[in-house]
């Protein structure tokens, strides 16, 4: 499962998408939220708790992975102890509870830029009424088909970020196995 979150700064909407897929990359389901306004935290939990409920409809039972691009998201969530009084702990609290369901289950940060399809679902949420939108047709929408494509090939990317304790730009490739002999001639 991949969730990622989308805010348009102009105006402050917050908005998260995610899917489910196999392991080979084949679609299972996925969701949009438009979520009105907010922060990028309270966005980042609310996409993965209608991801987990998706994926507990779904009746997904193998080893699942989670990949969200909010490492504060993923830190809070691994936290063994989370303060009451945090303005987030209750939807914690509920994703914690609703990944107690899992057999196995892994969250894991990454990049936005390896997670096209989240991406644009979260994009798109902001064009939908307030609420969820659950797609579960037993196909994506066709308008969703190339950057299926883009995450099943693991297409890479650059990225601009800021290197920790300076002001100076790195750039970062995301390498898949595929393009890592290219990736290390760069490094």
């Amino acid at each position: 499962m991949r969730i990622l979150q989308s805010k348009f700064p102009i105006h402050g909407a917050i908005g998260a998408g995610g899917v489910l897929r196999y392991h080979l990359g084949q679609w299972i389901g996925g969701f949009a939220v438009n979520l009105d306004q907010g922060e990028v935290l309270e966005d980042e939990l609310w996409g993965l708790f209608f991801g987990l409920n998706l994926a507990v409809e779904k009746k997904v039972d193998d080893t699942t992975v989670i990949e969200m691009d909010s490492k504060t998201a993923v830190l809070l969530i691994q936290s063994k102890v989370l303060n009451a009084c945090h303005p987030n702990a209750g939807l914690v609290s509920s994703c914690k509870r609703l990944m107690n369901l899992f057999r196995r289950i892994k969250l894991q940060h990454i990049y936005r830029e390896r997670n096209d399809v989240a991406d644009g679902l979260a994009t798109w949420s902001h064009n939908l009424d307030l609420g969820c939108r659950y797609l579960e047709e037993s196909l994506s929408p066709a308008w969703l088909g190339y950057l299926l494509l883009n995450d099943s090939l693991g297409a890479v990317k650059a990225r601009l970020i800021s290197t920790s304790y300076s002001k100076e730009l790195s750039m970062v490739i995301l390498c898949t196995p595929s393009t890592l002999s290219s990736c290390k001639s760069l490094s």
